[in-house]
């Protein structure tokens, strides 16, 4: 959109200039108004506007003197354009106006039918001063789906096919990303491809090259991105060919399915870049997994310190991603949740963990700052094996001190030999053996003694009913828990609490 100023003393003429007309339907968005002449010169200044719709007589000093001081101003704003309105027609005044190569001269009131002729006019003048710019221009207008050949002139692109590379420079300092998008620019040359800025992006606009010459030159041109250091993310739009009854809708077209597919490439760490044909193989609306076993189970797999069963469990869960059908920032939101809830969970059993690195905001941040799922998965999986290589489970005998801790700090789970037997990768005959050995007390006995332990503490210190202490240490059935207490204890628990 072009931008226009309107410049009156009159409150009531500057409302009915922004409504005699449709500006948008012409190519015009309103900036501003002033309505003096120092005001005038300092908000065309400041706003740098493409026309100023200029009243001639004005309080401070006339339209015309506003358009002196103006261009007196800079060079840059002699490319600014004056349309004079005015209820005086003196020959005087046409003329000066007219020394000042301003762009016309409408007596009020103003007729609709000259204005919209008068401004159409100033349009397409501007827009054919650099065809470059011009060309620029309608790229933008063919975006915003407000391209109209009467307004923006004929389309710059001669092309029967068009196809679009989108380039998005990764996450850096503002000096680092500049350094980049020269590099990407520095490939291109202007007459292999049109560049285009477009919101975030870098757009190299091809004009009837074949899809496997574009193919060749983008694999050329992830190299050269690898080379220099360029951390980028790399779409092609498909190849569409442009209507003649409807100009630009090819660009558009390959420009929107390019734009599109940055959002999937969130999914594809290995690509060089990303097309539609990549998207054929990927599946949607996988299962969801289930939030509390999937952290229980990780949980499990961290205290044994099972290296191997850890890299499967983030291999899985981004294979599960991405089947997922979910978005990127469910994604990452589910990930952050995950991190968080399995971080909580193993602050209650090892405190400790609390100045260990890798545990913390660290690793939130790699999350949402991260333009992969691939090194999202990374980054989570190398946390948590530095989580499980620093807990305290090593002693003089390695292995089985770890599954002693295991249950030390698990003993409220449904634990049995079968379970830990497969989380150790022990036979649970043999596991039950060597537990009595290194512990004196068969398993039962040994988690039935850490559970009284941590229920007479509840009793004693805590309001929880017996119901509740029950199944806080492990216990489904009441009936069972109070059998157990009063073996261990010789009192029931109501007892125990009552003498305390």
């Amino acid at each position: 959109m072009l931008k226009l100023l309107i410049v009156d003393d009159e409150l009531i003429i500057r409302n009915g200039i922004r409504g005699i007309i449709d500006w948008t339907q012409y190519g015009y968005e309103i900036c501003g108004e002033a309505e003096d002449g120092p005001s005038a010169v300092e908000t065309i200044l400041k706003l740098q506007p493409d026309l100023v719709l200029l009243d001639l007589h004005l309080p401070g000093f006339s339209g015309l003197e506003v358009v002196k001081k103006t261009r007196a101003d800079s060079t840059d704003n002699k490319n600014i354009h004056f349309l004079i309105i005015t209820g005086y027609a003196e020959f005087e005044y046409v003329k000066e106006a007219i020394n000042l190569d301003v762009d016309g001269y409408i007596e009020k009131p103003i007729d609709e039918n000259i204005l919209t002729e008068r401004i159409t006019s100033i349009a397409k003048k501007i827009k054919m001063k650099d065809p470059e710019e011009h060309r620029q221009m309608q790229f933008r207008e063919i975006m915003e789906g407000g391209y109209k050949e009467e307004i923006n002139g004929p389309l710059c692109f001669n092309s029967e096919y068009v196809q679009a590379v989108f380039v998005s420079v990764e996450n850096q300092p503002s000096e680092e990303a500049a350094r980049q998008m020269q590099i990407l620019r520095n490939f291109f040359q202007k007459d292999i491809c049109h560049i285009f800025p477009y919101k975030e992006f870098t757009v190299f606009l091809f004009e009837d090259m074949p899809e496997t010459a574009i193919k060749r030159l983008l694999e050329d041109f992830c190299d050269y991105l690898e080379k220099n250091g360029a951390c980028c993310a790399v779409t092609l739009g498909s190849r569409y060919r442009e209507e003649k009854v409807q100009p630009g809708s090819g660009i558009q077209k390959t420009c929107r399915e390019a734009e599109k597919l940055m959002e999937n490439i969130f999914f594809y760490r290995g690509k060089k870049y990303l097309s539609l044909d990549d998207l054929r193989d990927k599946k949607s609306a996988g299962p969801d997994w289930d939030n509390d076993e999937t952290v229980k189970k990780l949980c499990s797999y961290i205290q044994a310190v099972d290296l191997k069963r850890i890299r499967s469990f983030f291999e899985e869960l981004e294979a599960s991603f991405f089947r997922s059908g979910k978005k990127p920032q469910e994604i990452r939101q589910e990930c952050m949740e995950l991190m968080i809830e399995v971080h909580g969970e193993l602050l209650k059993k090892f405190p400790a963990l609390r100045e260990k690195p890798g545990t913390g905001r660290e690793t939130l941040d790699a999350i949402m700052r991260q333009r992969y799922l691939g090194v999202i998965v990374d980054t989570m999986t190398e946390s948590c094996l530095q989580i499980s290589g620093s807990l305290p489970l090593l002693s003089a005998d390695l292995s089985f001190q770890r599954i002693i801790s295991y249950v030390k700090n698990n003993y409220n789970e449904d634990l049995s030999l079968e379970t830990l037997g497969q989380l150790f990768y022990y036979n649970g005959a043999y596991l039950g053996k060597r537990f009595k050995e290194f512990t004196g007390k068969n398993f039962h006995t040994y988690l039935d003694t850490l559970r009284i332990d941590a229920a007479k503490e509840m009793l004693q210190n805590t309001d929880m009913k017996v119901y509740e202490i029950s199944s806080a240490v492990g216990y489904a059935n009441t009936d069972y828990f109070y059998s157990k207490f009063k073996k261990y204890t010789g009192k029931s628990p109501m007892v125990l609490r009552k003498e305390e």
